[in-house]
C-alpha cells in the first residue's frame, strides 16, 4: 500500500491560451494535512480542480489516492471522486428548493450509497453523528439557507463527511467569515484532522486559517512553487515577501501564524 496521497509530476495547466498551473511536484501523504496557500489567481483552486480530474492537465502526470487522474475517464473518475469529499468555494447547496441543515448533509451520505438505494438506518445515524460533532444540532431542522455563514459552512464539510471519504479537500473554507466564526472554523478543522486522521488539503490565503495540525505548507504564487515543506520552513518572511511584498513580519503564537505589517510592534 502507498504511504503517497498525492503524486504530481511535470504538472502544467493551460486555460484560455495561458499557463495558470506550473508545478514540478507536489507530494502529499497518507494522513497528512496540507495547507495550499497563496493569494488570488496563485493557482489553488486549480490544483483541487486538477486533482478532481475537473480540470485536464496539459501535461505531466497526477496520481491520487493511487490513480492516474490524467487517465481516467467515466466510471473511473466517478469512483475516485466518490472516495473525496470536496468543499468548495462559496456556500451553495440549498438549491431553489429548500431543504434543511440534516438533508443538505444527507446529500453526501446519497452520493455514497446511490441514487437508486433510500438511506437506511446506518446512513442516517452517519448524518447525525457528523452533524453532532460539528456542534450543528441546534440547526438540524432549519433551512440550510436561513442559518449563518460559518454554519453553512460547518454543514458542507458534514456534507462531505459523510461520504467515508479518503481524503479531503477543501476550498476557501473559512472565506468571508467573521473572525469568530473563522476561528470556530479552524478548531473544527484541526480537531477533524485530529480525531480521524484524515488525509486533508487546505487552500487558504491567510496565514491565520493555517490549523495547528498542519505538517506541510505549499506557497503558490502565479501558478508555482515559491516554498514546500513544514510551516516552520516555509511561513518565514523571505518566502512571504516573495508573494505579499516587503515590510511584513510574520508571528507565531504557539502553533499558529500571522502576517503583520513591519511597522507594529508586538508587546507582552
Amino acid at each position: 500500500m502507498t504511504t503517497c496521497a498525492i503524486e504530481v509530476a511535470n504538472l502544467r495547466v493551460v486555460l484560455g491560451g495561458r499557463a495558470v498551473l506550473t508545478l514540478d511536484q507536489c507530494p502529499l501523504s497518507v494522513g497528512d494535512l496540507a495547507v495550499i496557500l497563496g493569494p488570488n489567481g496563485a493557482g489553488k483552486s486549480t490544483l483541487l480542480k486538477v486533482l478532481l480530474g475537473l480540470v485536464r492537465p496539459a501535461s505531466g502526470t497526477v496520481r491520487v489516492l493511487g490513480e492516474e487522474v490524467t487517465r481516467l475517464t467515466g466510471g473511473g473518475l466517478c469512483r475516485l471522486r466518490r472516495r473525496i469529499g470536496y468543499v468548495p468555494q462559496g456556500l451553495g447547496g440549498g438549491g431553489p428548493v429548500p431543504l434543511t441543515v440534516r438533508e443538505i448533509v444527507a446529500i453526501g451520505r446519497t452520493g455514497r450509497a446511490g441514487l437508486l438505494r433510500r438511506l437506511d438506518g446506518r446512513d442516517w445515524q452517519l448524518v447525525d453523528l457528523w452533524i453532532e460533532r460539528l456542534g450543528l444540532g441546534h440547526v438540524a431542522t432549519c433551512q440550510y439557507g436561513e442559518t449563518s455563514g460559518g454554519e453553512q459552512r460547518k454543514t458542507l464539510i458534514a456534507k462531505a463527511m459523510v461520504q467515508e471519504p479518503e481524503m479531503l479537500l477543501l476550498d476557501e473554507p473559512t472565506a468571508n467569515l467573521d473572525l469568530a466564526w473563522r476561528e470556530h472554523l479552524v478548531a473544527a478543522l484541526d480537531h477533524l484532522h485530529a480525531t480521524t486522521r484524515l488525509t486533508t488539503v487546505l487552500v487558504c490565503h491567510e496565514l491565520e486559517v493555517v490549523p495547528p495540525s498542519c505538517r506541510r505548507v505549499v506557497l503558490l504564487h502565479r501558478g508555482t512553487a515559491v516554498a514546500a515543506g513544514s510551516p516552520d520552513d516555509v511561513l518565514v518572511g523571505g518566502h512571504l515577501a516573495a508573494m505579499y511584498g516587503a515590510g511584513l513580519d510574520v508571528v507565531r503564537c504557539g502553533e499558529r501564524f500571522a502576517l503583520l505589517p513591519g511597522t507594529v510592534r508586538r508587546t507582552g
